[in-house]
């Protein structure tokens, strides 16, 4: 699938906006009407509800794209380069919070490099409930493969990214 902006871009993973808002505002829908009939409000659920509904809407148009040259974000309708396919020397997929998925791509460097090879930058945060289906997974590897990438299955960014 190639972005309507530039479209010589693959988009490898796009923000989903519909299961994102959807359920968060049937349940937040449900707790107000529960809240009405037992006279008491819960602040504390609605809050976060409606801070995740929010943030979802924020991200609708984000979206990880890739091209002969390397790595492209598209954040709030702007794309902008990441890392070209030389720079990076390990990358996989990665769950950085919830609802949340990205690539986590560890760039060449030295060992005290940050962020290096022992260390992952997330790129390219994209909203969607669930983690990616096999074969987008599959394709996304497929792609760094063919680019002297080593894969990862499961890389854990560091602690607040």
């Amino acid at each position: 699938m190639a972005d309507p902006q530039k479209p010589d871009l693959d988009e490898l993973l796009a923000s989903r906006l519909w299961p994102a808002v959807l359920i968060p505002v049937g349940v937040l829908a449900a707790l107000v009407a529960v809240g009405i009939w037992r006279a008491t409000f819960p602040f504390v659920p609605v809050a976060l509800l409606l801070t995740t509904v929010i943030v979802a809407w924020r991200q609708r148009d984000d979206a990880l794209l890739a091209d002969e040259t390397g790595l492209w974000v598209r954040r709030r309708g702007r794309v902008t380069r990441r890392y070209r396919w030389e720079e990076i020397h390990q990358a996989g997929l990665t769950r950085p919070g919830f609802g949340q998925v990205a690539l986590a791509v560890y760039p060449d460097g030295g060992p005290w490099d940050v962020p290096g090879p022992n260390n992952a930058v997330v790129v390219g945060r994209v909203w969607t409930l669930r983690k990616p289906d096999p074969q987008t997974t599959d394709r996304i590897n497929a792609l760094l493969r063919s680019r002297g990438i080593r894969t990862t299955d499961s890389p854990r960014p560091a602690m607040g990214a």
